[in-house]
């Protein structure tokens, strides 16, 4: 429904308000929504990682993939703050 992307741009946004360096995740499903919350709520530029969609029917070691491949990309978008 995407209320878990509401609440993590939501929170990202309060977070980088105070200067602190953050990316919000989202799946692939929700990040035209991520997206257009964050510059509703003035934040356009937040730095978002977009992830596959579904992660919650996968098995764990798949999720342990996605998880080491996409990890490097969320430090790039922290230390490109």
């Amino acid at each position: 429904c995407g209320s878990c992307t509401s609440f993590t741009v939501a929170d990202a946004v309060s977070i980088e308000a105070r200067e602190k360096p953050v990316v919000a995740v989202v799946t692939a499903e929700f990040e035209t929504h991520g997206h257009n919350l964050a510059r509703h709520l003035g934040h356009g530029d937040l730095k978002v990682l977009v992830m596959p969609y579904p992660l919650e029917a996968r098995p764990d070691d798949e999720l342990l993939q996605i998880a080491e491949s996409y990890y490097p990309q969320a430090l790039e978008l922290l230390a490109g703050q």
